[in-house]
């Protein structure tokens, strides 16, 4: 008996405490807005120009020795040249290689393969092999269960 009135203590607190305090606030859904953008400043974003460095050179000139330029060039060649000699060695070894699949692919065949007649692409139609195409057909069909209209 105490239990039940501490349990309907407990209730009723809750209850006075839900009339009294209410439900909580909810803030209303923000409404979305443009991005707010910064105002154009003209005067404080105005040009200037800029001053001369001091101490620069004034006028550079870019020279180029001959002997740098020549060696460029040769090294340009002999990577060309080394390229070059790769591509035909490679076109060599695969043009090698080729040949001896062929030669092995010869070796391996019979030479009576040769004088073989083809079979032919169909098979003979007979009466014995069109019933046993029938027969194959109702086996090898969609199960009754899925077929559409079920024939009764």
């Amino acid at each position: 008996m105490e239990y039940l009135i501490v349990i309907a203590v407990a209730v009723a607190i809750a209850v006075f405490d839900d009339r009294v305090r209410g439900k909580k606030k909810v803030p209303p859904p923000t409404m979305p807005q443009d991005i707010p953008r910064p105002k154009k400043r003209t005067a404080q974003n105005a040009t200037f120009e800029i001053p001369p460095l001091r101490g620069i050179p004034s006028d550079v000139q870019v020279t180029v020795d001959a002997e740098v330029l020549r060696a460029q060039e040769l090294r340009s060649k002999w990577e060309e040249a080394r390229k070059e000699a790769q591509r035909v060695k490679r076109a060599r070894e695969e043009r090698a290689a080729r040949f001896a699949a062929e030669e092995v692919q010869t070796a391996r065949t019979p030479a009576h393969t040769a004088t073989r007649t083809p079979s032919p692409l169909l098979p003979q139609l007979t009466a014995d092999t069109m019933a046993q195409a029938v027969v194959l057909a109702e086996v090898l069909g969609k199960p009754r269960a899925l077929r559409r209209f079920p024939q009764r």
